[in-house]
C-alpha cells in the first residue's frame, strides 16, 4: 500500500484530488485543517505527506509543522511534498530549510504528477533498505530554478540545496573530512573557468557561499549558475567514484 496524507486548504479541491488519486489506486485521506495533521499521523500510517502551501495565510503554520514533524521521531523520517503554484525561492528555500522533501509545481499534467509521486515512492523504498538517495531530477530542477532568482535569492537558495540536499545526506557515509578535500579539489578545476569559484568553503560540515557572493559583484546571475551548476556535478561524480552506498536517483 502507498498511504498518503494530504492537506490543502480548500475542501472541494481536496475532495476532487482525493477521488483521482484513489482512482489511480492510491489510498489517501484529506484534510482542509492543517492541525488535524499531526493527530492523524499518530493514529495511522502514512507513507507521504503532501501539503499544498499555497495560501499565504497559513503557509508558515505549514512550515512550521514540517519543522515539529521532522523533529519529532515518530514521523521524522515521513517524506514530505509540497504543491505549489509559486516558483517562489524563498518560498522554496524556507520549505527546504523546514524539512520538505520534495515540490511540485502546478500546474502540472496528470501523468507527470504520477510519475513523481512513482518515483517518491520508489526512493521510500530503496531507503528503507538503508540506501541514501540523491534526487537528481529535483536538484537539477531546483539548480535551473535559480536562474530566475536575483543575487541574494540566488546564494540563499544555492546554499540550502547544496547543505540540505545534498551534503546533509552524503556526510555520514563520506565523513567531513574526505568533502574538504572534495571542495579543494573542485575549487582547482572549476576555478579555472570561474574564478570566484575559488572562494567556496567548507566549514563546520556545511557549504559557504557568503565569499562567493563578495569576489563576483558584477558576475549575471545566469553565470554563477552555470559556475554553481558545474561545481555541484562535479561534487556528486566524485560521490560516486567513492561510494555504492549513495545512489543518485535519475
Amino acid at each position: 500500500m502507498k498511504k498518503i496524507l494530504f492537506f490543502g486548504p480548500d475542501k472541494d479541491q481536496n475532495e476532487a484530488f482525493s477521488e483521482w488519486l484513489k482512482g489511480e489506486n492510491y489510498p489517501i485521506k484529506s484534510t482542509d485543517n492543517f492541525e488535524q495533521i499531526v493527530p492523524f499521523l499518530s493514529e495511522e500510517k502514512y507513507d507521504i505527506l503532501i501539503l499544498d502551501i499555497d495560501s499565504p495565510e497559513i503557509r508558515e503554520h505549514l512550515l512550521d509543522l514540517c519543522r515539529i514533524i521532522k523533529k519529532d521521531p515518530r514521523f521524522s523520517k515521513l517524506p514530505i511534498s509540497v504543491i505549489t503554484y509559486k516558483k517562489n525561492t524563498r518560498i522554496i528555500t524556507s520549505s527546504i530549510e523546514a524539512g520538505v522533501d520534495n515540490f511540485m509545481f502546478k500546474p502540472f499534467e496528470t501523468d507527470s504528477f504520477l510519475s513523481r509521486l512513482e518515483t517518491m515512492f520508489k526512493q521510500i523504498e530503496l531507503k528503507s533498505k538503508g540506501k541514501k538517495v540523491l534526487d537528481l531530477n529535483q536538484i537539477n530542477y531546483l539548480i535551473n530554478l535559480t536562474g530566475e532568482a536575483t543575487r541574494e535569492d540566488f546564494f540563499l537558495l544555492s546554499s540550502v540545496i547544496f547543505n540540505k540536499l545534498i551534503i546533509d545526506k552524503v556526510a555520514g557515509i563520506i565523513g567531513e573530512p574526505i568533502i574538504l578535500i572534495m571542495v579543494k579539489r573542485l575549487v582547482n578545476i572549476v576555478g579555472e573557468d570561474y574564478r570566484f569559484v575559488k572562494e567556496v568553503r567548507f566549514k563546520n560540515g556545511k557549504i559557504f557561499l557568503d565569499k562567493v557572493d563578495q569576489a563576483s559583484p558584477e558576475v549575471p546571475v545566469e553565470k554563477l549558475v552555470m559556475a554553481f551548476r558545474d561545481y555541484l556535478h562535479g561534487f556528486l561524480q566524485l560521490v560516486l567514484s567513492l561510494t555504492s552506498n549513495i545512489l543518485m536517483d535519475r
